[in-house]
């Protein structure tokens, strides 16, 4: 730098000679000046860039000479301003600190990391070239964690601009706001309704970024969808991608909105990232179907599934002889596309467990007389009906009459609510059929409506979709019949008034499922305790309601969520369940993104049959920060169909077994107890309450097996997983080197710091004094 000039405009070839160093004749590096000539009526300047070394040629106008900035002459001083050159250092040192500080994201975020989620951004994402992974870690382990680190390491290292973040409706402003924007300080334009419209054009407008917007407005507006799918992404990310769904039966493929919107996307992006601690629902079909959006080619069979999802890294130690210091190349790393811990594996920096046990009881009981004859008479003329639906193939007939069973086994109130939105539609259909004013056709099309093929094939399917979904459904198919013949819609509907009739009258009698609900509040501590809360989770508002109204009539502080409310209507109940309210009540709208970890006690009122919903119930207390032992209990009336329920749950488990390789699947359903109150079991458990202490080794959930799903063999010699082909700069030296060997301590002191085992004797690098960090 010169005096007190050291940076000026170029304003003639005269001002211009070789050795001067000047910006803007290059638009991303500076160029050293080697000549300086004329041609013709322009000027033509020689020079090298000072990064890449590649040499420029330019002629130049008078008006683009001029626009050039020489940055240092050829003859200088050290006399220029010692400030602007020391921000200067400061920031190509920043720029460039990922090559020497491994956790350089760590440290630049405002994170309290933990060793599986190091381990699963620094061990298996980072070092493939080519990112397409199902990241299914168990909820509550901080995925969202793992991917802002992920992104903010790949685009310190410049690999990523453009990124997309796809997530369920409530959870968009949590990822725009609390997740990117507080803990990584990385702006995120939010893609919604009103900011599309106003700016349709913002993917291709901007060269680089964070987009968040839901996967029901992605599917849903056929604008979004088309602009996404025709910009370049160079990460995509699915939160919760289970909702991805897509069934095979027969040669018929059954994709849904949601499907289709992402494999619209998967070919438009380099990196695919899915995010779900439920990857498989028991249907090997919709599994292998979600594996196929991260490649086509690898999971087109059943058995290339097992074999891919199971598959280990290589033995460490027995490296190739082309492989340098025993590096084993990313081909032979551990599994390229999935992974998936439960909590039992993870541990603090300290290797203690970081999870408390989670205990699970199913809770039988038996329906009051009352009860069981309106039980039986619904579901006699719920098997009546889907008979004949089922002979005339009337799929939107038999999904109505299953939705009445389900809420048959959830409420009184519900049923009778159901039954009388049956009656209500029955009556309207004979007004129209008996309509002189209305010709034939527009009754049929009055009756039978618009076929839609997005409407759900089974009660499999209504079961995976959202409360929004499933009441807008309802709406619509419960107005369906089997018949034009009036005569026999009468003969229905008066069947359908007298089961409505039988469950009116039983609108003030004492459920069976209350009763025990009733006895565990006022026969235990487990409300009057000062600390201790409760969470129901149910299927139906309209059970929801009731129970809420019910425990208030009781005296009891409640809180509600369902579908229905809003975001920010969501997050005041949840402060509300925290501060004030010792019940939440809630449908399935809270199984997923809201934290209530300051509460160790649920109850699943009702059981659904999608085993997936009843972990991500669980894990909204049972994640990081939990201080107490987890206890779940399911209620079950042993003389119903939901006996049945817990059959096709725990074939579903088995299902998954076979493919994840694992016994570790969902240990929601353990125990199956008759004629042993819940209140007497949830006071033995809080008479047992102990203190395990920090140093105490985490239980293995209770009467469930726990083997590895994603990592091989313990070998003794087994040493930490690196890889050449580290993405964006050279390996670095705690990763490079192969020399930690197991022992029977969790920690092992080493020439670059102190790794810590994860379980199954994994390490990860906790660093110290020898390791420099860039921010002090």
């Amino acid at each position: 730098m010169r005096g007190n000039e050291p940076m000026s405009p170029c304003n003639g070839d005269n001002n211009l000679a070789p050795g001067d160093v000047v910006a803007g004749l290059e638009p991303s590096e500076l160029v050293e000046i080697r000549r300086v000539a004329p041609f013709g009526n322009k000027t033509l300047v020689e020079g090298v860039g000072l990064q890449s070394h590649r040499l420029v040629k330019r002629p130049l106008a008078a008006e683009e000479l001029a626009g050039l900035v020489k940055v240092r002459g050829q003859q200088h001083t050290f006399d220029g301003d010692a400030q602007l050159f020391l921000l200067g250092a400061e920031a190509e040192r920043i720029r460039i600190a990922h090559q020497f500080d491994p956790l350089f994201a760590v440290n630049s975020s405002i994170v309290d990391p933990l060793p599986h989620q190091v381990e699963a951004v620094y061990r298996y994402l980072l070092p493939l070239p080519r990112i397409r992974f199902l990241l299914a870690d168990d909820t509550g382990a901080g995925k969202t964690i793992m991917t802002g680190l992920l992104i903010k390491e790949l685009l310190f290292r410049g690999v990523i601009q453009k990124i997309l973040v796809i997530t369920p409706g409530g959870l968009t402003k949590q990822w725009a706001e609390e997740e990117l924007q507080e803990k990584f300080g990385l702006h995120a334009r939010l893609v919604n309704r009103a900011s599309f419209e106003a700016e349709p054009g913002q993917f291709s407008r901007y060269e680089e970024g964070i987009f968040v917007t839901s996967i029901d407005f992605l599917a849903r507006n056929e604008g979004c969808l088309k602009a996404a799918s025709e910009t370049q992404w160079d990460l995509v990310v699915v939160d919760e991608a289970h909702k991805l769904s897509a069934y095979e039966y027969g040669t018929k493929l059954e994709e849904s909105e949601r499907y289709k919107a992402v494999k619209a996307l998967a070919r438009q992006t380099d990196h695919l990232l899915f995010l779900t601690a439920t990857p498989h629902r028991g249907r090997k079909d919709t599994f292998r179907r979600l594996l196929l959006l991260l490649d086509e080619d690898l999971f087109q069979k059943d058995e290339h599934v097992a074999d891919r999802v199971r598959e280990q890294a290589a033995p460490y130690g027995a490296a190739d002889e082309e492989d340098f210091e025993d590096e084993r190349p990313i081909t032979k790393a551990r599994n390229r596309f999935f992974l998936r811990r439960l909590k039992e594996e993870m541990v603090d920096w300290d290797g203690q467990p970081l999870f408390k046990p989670r205990h699970t009881k199913t809770i039988g009981y038996d329906l009051t007389p009352e009860e069981k004859i309106l039980y039986d008479e619904v579901t006699r003329y719920v098997r009546s009906m889907r008979k004949e639906a089922r002979a005339k193939k009337n799929r939107n007939v038999e999904l109505t009459l299953m939705v009445m069973q389900r809420r048959l086994a959830s409420s009184l109130y519900a049923i009778t609510r159901t039954l009388e939105n049956r009656l209500r539609a029955l009556e309207e259909v004979l007004s129209i059929l008996r309509d002189p004013s209305r010709s034939d056709a527009e009754k049929k099309r009055l009756l039978r409506g618009t076929p839609d093929p997005s409407d759900p094939q089974d009660i499999t399917e209504y079961e995976d979709l959202t409360e929004e979904e499933r009441e807008r459904i309802d709406q619509r198919i419960f107005r369906q019949v089997l018949t034009d013949d009036p005569d026999k819609i009468e003969e229905e509907r008066d069947e359908v008034e007298r089961l409505f009739r039988l469950a009116k009258s039983l609108e003030h009698h004492t459920e069976a499922k209350f009763a025990e609900l009733l006895a565990v509040l006022d026969s235990s501590d487990v409300i009057r305790d000062e600390d201790e809360k409760l969470l129901i989770f149910t299927e139906h508002r309209d059970t929801l309601e009731s129970l809420a109204r019910r425990l208030e009539a009781k005296g009891y502080t409640v809180a509600t969520i369902h579908g229905g409310m809003d975001v920010e209507s969501r997050k005041q109940a949840q402060r509300q369940f925290r501060t004030r309210a010792k019940i939440m009540v809630a449908t399935d709208a809270a199984g997923e993104g809201i934290n209530l970890q300051f509460c160790r006690y649920l109850i699943n009122w009702d059981i659904p049959w999608n085993p997936n919903r009843l972990e991500q119930r669980m894990g909204r207390i049972h994640r990081y920060g939990q201080a107490g032992d987890v206890w779940v209990y399911n209620l079950v009336a042993q003389n119903t169909r939901e006996g049945a329920v817990l059959q096709k749950v725990l074939s579903k488990l088995d299902v998954m077994r076979e493919q994840m390789g694992s016994d570790r699947v969902y240990d929601v359903i353990d125990e199956w107890l008759e004629d042993v109150p819940l209140v007497r079991l949830i006071a033995e458990r809080k008479s047992a309450k102990t203190d395990r202490g920090a140093s105490q080794s985490l239980s293995p959930r209770e009467d469930v097996h726990t083997a590895n799903v994603c990592a091989g063999p313990e070998d003794p010699s087994a040493s930490y997983q690196t890889s050449s082909q580290w993405v964006g700069t050279a390996t670095p030296r705690w990763v490079a080197r192969g020399d930690v060997r197991l022992s029977s301590d969790h920690r092992e002191q080493s020439g670059d710091g102190v790794r810590t085992r994860i379980g199954g004797g994994r390490y990860v690098p906790r660093l110290e004094n020898d390791t420099k960090k860039v921010f002090p």
